[in-house]
């Protein structure tokens, strides 16, 4: 079983390596993890990505008397960003937290998978299932194009259950919202500013846009048992080019969190409808909505799925307590299983893992190393209930 230091200083490796997504990307993480492999006599299968290294893939047979065990684990994190007062790839570990972009999101979840394969292999572990690991690609970007390409190899059998080690805080993601990704586009006509009514302002026509989509989502009926209400976030504004000129053309971002019984195609008719109605309010001012990225519905495995029965179970008699179901305050993220049940129609598909959500994307983000001590206890736990092992 991997110590406790084992599984930091790995965390620390991974974390010191910068992959942000889109740059400057995974290679070397992937040459990090393939190396990593290779050290304890295993070479990994590659899933070629379209525009991205490959994912990396290892499998350890198993007697074929139960479903294949999948274990996602992501190498890409989102950009650094700014106000860190950690160094972002140093590793700092202190108080018991290692610091550092990824930390928990996710390369202490793949250091618990990477050191659980080596345990497994050492022990020489029976299986009566498979175990399939996969470390990809993109799982930060639009389109979460390394997920994607697994399934379209055929990497993970159709049955399977799979599961994404992202930071929960060590509780059960059951279910997982949809995310849609938008361009909104305003467009006005330039003029000099001390001549104002002569210009259309795009910027003020932006500003009602996303005043309306706000209160737009905030009236939705819907809230979730697990996830709570939707969210839209204006991720990014872009407008104008010089102070004294009527900005002719702004460009926005938003991010949609949607979550049952909302469809993608609810969520493209919120967004048009919205922004028709606000950008009607500027006269001559026009507006275009794009999609970004990869359609991505909310899923949810069913409470009596055989992997969330594995999981509570390993849960319990590891840490002695039942564990807790869903996220903090309803937060949920998008992730690799989630894409993978939506690809494939498989339900058996959820999210557990050390690190807290709250912390991810965020400056100083950390995970608890006691955190992925547990989980590589509960883990190796799931793979004896999962998939059966017989040292």
């Amino acid at each position: 079983m991997a110590t406790r230091s084992e599984l930091a200083e790995l965390a620390r490796q991974l974390v010191r390596i910068d992959s942000q997504n889109p740059v400057p990307g995974e290679a070397e993480c992937v040459r990090f993890v393939t190396q990593w492999l290779g050290s304890i006599g295993l070479t990994p299968s590659e899933t070629p990505v379209p525009g991205h290294p490959p994912n990396l893939v290892v499998r350890l047979p198993g007697r074929g008397e139960r479903p294949a065990l999948v274990l996602l684990g992501h190498m890409d994190t989102v950009p650094v960003g700014s106000g860190w007062r950690e160094d972002p790839f140093a590793g700092t570990l202190r108080d018991d937290r290692l610091y550092g972009r990824g930390a928990a999101d996710m390369k202490g979840g793949l250091a618990v998978l990477l050191l659980l394969v080596r345990d497994l292999l050492r022990e020489h572990v029976e299986l009566a299932g498979d175990l399939i690991v996969a470390a990809t690609v993109d799982e930060e970007g639009p389109d979460m194009a390394g997920a994607a390409a697994l399934v379209q190899s055929a990497a993970i059998p159709r049955a399977a259950l799979v599961l994404a080690l992202e930071p929960t805080d060590l509780r059960l993601r059951i279910a997982q919202v949809g995310v849609m990704w938008y361009e909104v586009t305003t467009v006005g006509r330039m003029a000099h500013a001390g001549r104002a009514p002569l210009g259309v302002d795009a910027n003020h026509a932006m500003a009602l846009i996303v005043t309306e989509l706000k209160e737009s989502v905030a009236a939705l009926p819907y809230r979730h048992p697990i996830l709570g209400p939707p969210h839209l976030t204006a991720s990014r504004l872009e407008g104008g080019f010089k102070t004294n000129v009527v900005p002719e053309k702004c460009r926005a971002e938003f991010d949609f969190r949607i979550v049952p019984p909302m469809t993608p195609d609810d969520a493209d008719t919120l967004i048009r409808q919205a922004s028709d109605r606000a950008v009607r309010k500027i006269p001559g001012a026009q507006v275009a909505v794009r999609n970004l990225g990869r359609r991505r519905p909310p899923v949810q495995a069913p409470e009596d799925s055989p992997l969330v029965t594995a999981l509570k179970g390993a849960f319990l008699r590891v840490t002695g307590r039942a564990i807790e179901v869903g996220g903090r305050d309803g937060h949920e993220a998008y992730t690799d299983a989630s894409l993978v049940a939506v690809l494939t129609g498989n339900p058996h598909c959820t999210v557990f893992g050390p690190g807290d959500g709250d912390v991810a994307h965020t400056v100083d983000e950390y995970v608890n190393v006691e955190q992925l001590e547990v989980a590589s206890r509960v883990l190796r736990e799931l793979v004896g209930s999962a998939v059966g092992t017989a040292a």
